[in-house]
């Protein structure tokens, strides 16, 4: 999504991938300082942010207007590109609007009809038995949570790039309630996160019983 150049003027970058980029951000209130969150840049055009002002804070997978209202700022809807900051390679707070990590957005985004919205799945380590949170955004992502929940020793250390640890602390019973469906932040389950089967998350490739009957009866 973004080359190497562009991301050298950046601190705080999780992952980079074809799909999205994610990265630290925050938002400063004058009056009770800074939210911090992670921000995820989809090449769609999507913008989620995950509050992470504590670690149990249900505000996961929201828009950027919505994390700047939580941390308090007025006028968010008009001006929340110059009130959400990332960090600059040497740690000083860039708006929004000033660096490249807009350029895939537009106001108009819609997500494309008929395209099959995964909500966040979560699987338990084998070695800390703590919960793990899977953000299904993309074809890759489907693919390494369906590795993973096949894998029955899967461990917090096979998260790519190494980016979590037993050591790292659980997500509260309160934060995994949201698990990204497009309809309402605490779904259940419902018709527009769940999904059956479709060409992201079945993959030609892999022999498991699912993935070869999704295949044949395409």
């Amino acid at each position: 999504m973004f080359t190497e150049e562009e991301l050298i003027q950046f601190h705080g970058v999780f992952q980079n991938t074809q799909e999205f980029l994610e990265i630290d951000c925050g938002c400063t209130n004058p009056r009770y300082g800074d939210t911090p969150g992670k921000l995820r840049v989809y090449i769609e055009g999507k913008i989620e942010i995950d509050c992470t002002c504590m670690h149990d804070c249900p505000k996961v997978n929201i828009s950027p207007i919505e994390f700047a209202r939580h941390a308090g700022r007025t006028n968010a809807h008009n001006n929340w590109k110059s009130q959400i900051w990332v960090f600059s390679h040497d740690g000083h707070k860039i708006a929004l609007w000033r660096t490249c990590l807009l350029k895939y957005h537009t106001h108009t985004f819609q997500r494309p009809l008929r395209q099959v919205v995964h909500r966040d799945e979560f699987l338990r380590c084998s070695q800390c038995n703590k919960e793990r949170r899977f953000i299904l955004r993309n074809k890759e992502a489907c693919k390494i949570y369906h590795q993973a929940l096949a894998n029955n020793n899967w461990r917090c250390s096979d998260v790519p790039n190494h980016s979590l640890t037993c050591d790292d602390a659980e997500e509260r019973g309160s934060r995994k309630a949201c698990r990204g469906c497009p309809r309402d932040s605490k779904c259940g389950g419902c018709e527009k996160c769940v999904c059956f089967g479709c060409d992201w998350c079945r993959f030609d490739d892999c022999n498991c019983q699912t993935c070869v009957e999704f295949i044949i009866n395409m």
